[in-house]
């Protein structure tokens, strides 16, 4: 199975940039990174039908901002073993059980669905996992300590994208997420018991995740005269062609994007008011962001455009960047990095203001139910017509009510 090693890549990428690299902003060390690296694993969705290569893109890019710019971790070069996802789940064993042959002290979740089935050979050699968020429900489930996301679980996304809907006064709503026994479950038992408890009528469509035809999802969409179309969750071309086709088909009402954004640009002045719900600021709101915020999506996009995927700014490769940045400075200080080190620090993360993201504490009370979670707030954003984006509530991340989650 071929492996990406970003630390090297971004390694070699540095070499071209590192007469202007003290430039890089008040943040830079000016120092290089030397001795042995520290090497972590990253389980990333590059690969299949259901792919988000934007994944592995922010994590290089965050290596090279990690390395470059803060000089690495105590002076130690950081370097990420990526093993490609393709959304089953023998290859996440087989790249659980490489992460586990290596000792590496930590996996990144780069949010890929498949990362349930190597959670028990993780949990078994007691390496922790570590993302933005989780890409299944079973590594949501782990046990404390087996896991830590600095946002709310897959089960928060649901309550988040109908609270939107509540927000904005939609009643009903006809929404796409591509097809898999995993999607009809979060359907089944989390976007509809909440929908029924906020008195939104949700009817939900299931294109298959390669070969939809997207102008027929959106027709099936219009036949139910929502006053909400759009997705629960699709890969960002599907999003793009359906967000185009309803648009093209005469709807003019309001699109949830779920966490996409890529169509804003492909679309133009078609996107204006299209709800999109990511888990971090992204860069498109930064007009409308706090200044550290700002600050800090700057960074992002000066480090995705010194790795060559600077018109790749979308949300998942922001939650990589993200993650590997935030790992960075929480673990930086450690007078050993091993698994064991790695576990009881972010047991003892508190209050811990996360890069373009909410302030989190992994004590595992964070959410009802769920011990792998470090924040419950969510962060809502709308389409600007000059492309923009600005939050839905002026203080950014707000909270969302836990009562209306489903009972187990």
């Amino acid at each position: 199975m071929k492996k990406h090693h970003i630390g090297v890549i971004a390694a070699v990428a540095a070499l071209a940039l590192s007469s202007c690299s003290s430039d890089g902003g008040d943040d830079s060390t000016g120092a290089t990174p030397t001795g042995d690296p520290i090497v972590i694993g990253a389980l990333a969705p590059i690969k299949g039908a259901s792919a988000y290569p934007q994944t592995a893109y922010g994590l290089e890019a965050g290596v090279h901002y990690v390395n470059e710019v803060l000089g690495g971790i105590d002076g130690r070069p950081l370097e990420v073993d990526v093993c490609g996802g393709d959304g089953s789940p023998e290859t996440a064993i087989s790249c659980a059980n490489g992460f586990v042959s290596k000792g590496l002290p930590l996996v990144i979740d780069a949010v890929d669905q498949s990362m349930g089935a190597a959670v028990p050979i993780l949990a078994s050699a007691e390496i922790p996992i570590v993302g933005t968020l989780a890409g299944s429900f079973v590594a949501d489930s782990a046990e404390y300590g087996q896991a830590f996301y600095f946002t709310g679980p897959v089960s928060f996304a649901a309550l988040s994208s109908m609270s939107v809907l509540d927000t904005m006064g939609k009643s009903k709503a006809s929404l796409a997420v591509n097809e898999s026994p995993t999607s009809h479950a979060y359907v089944d038992d989390l976007i509809m018991p909440i929908a029924d408890k906020m008195g939104i009528d949700v009817k939900v469509q299931y294109p298959p995740a390669s070969g939809a035809n997207l102008n027929v999802v959106a027709a099936t969409q219009l036949s139910e005269e929502p006053d909400m179309a759009g997705v629960i969750a699709l890969p960002e071309d599907g999003c793009t062609g359906l967000f185009q086709a309803l648009r093209r088909q005469g709807y003019d009402d309001t699109i949830l994007a779920g966490s996409c954004s890529q169509f804003i640009e492909d679309m133009g002045t078609d996107a204006e008011g299209i709800v999109t719900q990511p888990r971090l600021w992204v860069p498109l709101a930064k007009d409308s962001a706090p200044a550290e915020v700002q600050e800090q999506l700057d960074i992002f996009a000066d480090s995705m455009d010194a790795v060559g995927y600077g018109d790749e700014l979308s949300s998942r490769s922001i939650y990589t960047f993200a993650a590997l940045v935030n790992i960075a400075e929480i673990l930086t200080g450690s007078e050993e990095i091993t698994s064991t080190t790695v576990t009881d620090t972010f047991k003892g993360l508190k209050d811990f203001p996360t890069f373009a993201g909410p302030t989190v504490t992994c004590d595992g009370q964070q959410w009802p139910g769920v011990a792998t979670t470090c924040n419950a707030q969510a962060i809502f954003f709308e389409v600007q017509e000059d492309g923009t984006l600005r939050s839905v509530d002026e203080a950014g991340y707000i909270d969302l009510d836990p009562s209306l989650m489903p009972s187990s």
